[in-house]
C-alpha cells in the first residue's frame, strides 16, 4: 500500500481533518474521557497509523507523564511530523505498512502495552487484513491493559454508507464555503492521481467487535457519529 497521499498533506491534517469528518473531534475527546476513567495512567502505549501523533496528544492529559510511546505509520512524513511533535517521548517509531511482516515482528511485542490506539487507520484494509491487526492489537495488550479503536464504519454494508456520505457532502461544503477548509489542501486532495487514492473500506461495527472479543477482550461501542465510532477494549487482568 502506498502512502503518498499522506506524505502530501502531513503540513495540513491536524486542522483539516476536523473540517472532513464531523466525528472526529467528538471521538478523540471520548478517547480522553475513556482513559481519565481507567484505573491507571498507562505508560507504555503503542499507536497504530499514528499520522503526526493527533491521538496520543488527545489522550496525554491522562497518561503517564514519562509515558513511553511505539509509533507506527506508513507515511515518512508523518512519522517525522509525530517525532518532532512528541520529542523524547517517542521511544521506538516505526515507518512502514503495519500489516507488512517485518513491521508486525518489531511492533506487536506480547503483552508489551498499557494503551493500544488506532485511529482512522484501518479502514483502507479489507476484513481479513483488519481482523489480523486488531488480533495482533489485542495481544500486545497487558494485563489491564485499553485498547482505542476509532475509525470508519458502516451500517449496512455497502449502502449503508450512502446517507453518511451525503450528510458529510454538505458538512464539507460548509466549511469549504466558509473557509474553514484552506484552498492548499484541497488542491492536493483534489489533485490527488487515482492511482495513489487508498481504498475506503468501512467495516460494520459489530464485525469490528466480534473480532476484538475473539481476542479475549471485553469491548464495547460507547461512540458513533456519522460514520465514524470509537470502540473501547479492555484486557482482563
Amino acid at each position: 500500500m502506498r502512502f503518498d497521499r499522506y506524505d502530501r498533506i502531513v503540513g495540513h491534517y491536524s486542522a483539516m481533518w476536523p473540517m472532513l469528518v464531523p466525528g472526529y473531534v467528538p471521538i478523540l475527546n471520548a478517547m480522553l474521557d475513556v482513559v481519565l476513567a481507567h484505573d491507571k495512567p498507562p505508560r507504555r502505549i503503542l499507536d497504530i497509523g499514528c499520522g503526526p501523533g493527533s491521538a496520543v496528544i488527545a489522550v496525554a492529559p491522562a497518561c503517564d507523564p514519562g509515558s513511553e510511546l511505539t509509533l507506527v505509520d506508513g507515511s515518512h512524513a508523518m512519522i517525522d511530523a509525530a517525532r518532532a511533535l512528541l520529542a523524547n517521548q517517542a521511544t521506538r517509531t516505526f515507518s512502514g505498512d503495519f500489516t507488512e511482516p517485518d513491521i508486525i515482528e518489531q511492533t506487536f511485542l506480547p503483552a508489551s502495552f498499557d494503551l493500544v490506539l488506532c485511529s482512522f487507520a484501518l479502514h483502507h484494509l479489507n476484513d481479513a487484513a483488519k481482523r489480523q491487526t486488531l488480533e495482533h492489537c489485542c495481544t500486545t495488550l497487558a494485563p489491564g491493559g485499553l485498547l482505542l479503536l476509532a475509525d470508519e464504519v458502516a451500517n449496512d454494508h455497502p449502502g449503508g454508507w450512502d446517507m453518511i456520505e451525503r450528510v458529510r457532502g454538505r458538512y464539507i461544503q460548509n466549511n469549504l464555503s466558509s473557509g474553514k477548509i484552506s484552498r492548499e489542501f484541497w488542491q492536493l486532495e483534489t489533485s490527488l492521481h487515482k492511482s495513489l487514492r487508498l481504498p475506503f473500506l468501512p467495516s460494520r461495527i459489530d464485525d469490528l467487535s466480534s473480532w476484538v472479543a475473539r481476542s479475549g477482550v471485553a469491548v464495547s461501542c460507547p461512540v458513533h457519529i456519522l460514520g465514524s465510532a470509537l470502540l473501547v477494549g479492555v484486557l482482563p487482568r
